[in-house]
């Protein structure tokens, strides 16, 4: 069974383009497959949404059995080699900051996906500019199997 990994921006872009009073559906299959274990909720997303104070910190604690995610053994070696690899790319100095953040979750996503062989889910998309490190870009350097938003929707087939 494939596992996703999901990036921060799956739910707060969707809490603010799929609103939950209207896309009912949406929110209750992604509830189902955070509960199976299908869809991850990584630590470090959460700590993400409880310093935003994001309303979908209650809706996920409202869910039962939602297993939240650490970070697994050997991901600090898997983080060491994303920010080595990044380092390496020519970024500017503010966009290498900003993607090794503590308050961000960007660089140990790209770690666990790639220590853990899950697919990492992103509604970011590939760029060019050397002024923002991009999930898709670390995630092509690196070989971690890295999908949109809306294929992952596509996947776990949701409709609403």
């Amino acid at each position: 069974m494939e596992r996703y990994l999901l990036d921060s921006n799956i739910f707060i872009t969707s809490e603010n383009h799929i609103p939950r009073d209207i896309f009912e559906g949406f929110w209750s299959k992604l509830g189902d497959l955070l509960v199976s274990g299908t869809a991850i909720l990584h630590q470090t997303v959460l700590d993400e949404l409880e310093r935003r104070k994001d309303p979908l910190v209650a809706w996920i604690e409202c869910l039962k059995g939602v297993r939240v995610m650490p970070a697994t053994e050997g991901t600090l070696e898997r983080y060491l080699e994303v920010c080595n690899w990044v380092d390496r790319q020519g970024y500017a100095p503010l966009a290498l900051r900003e993607f090794k953040a503590e308050s961000r979750a960007d660089a140990w996503l790209c770690a666990e996906a790639l220590n853990s062989d899950l697919t990492l889910v992103t509604y970011e998309v590939t760029s060019n500019s050397l002024n923002k490190v991009k999930i898709p870009n670390v995630c092509k350097g690196l070989g971690i199997c890295c999908i949109s938003g809306f294929d992952f929707m596509r996947a776990q087939d949701f409709h609403f």
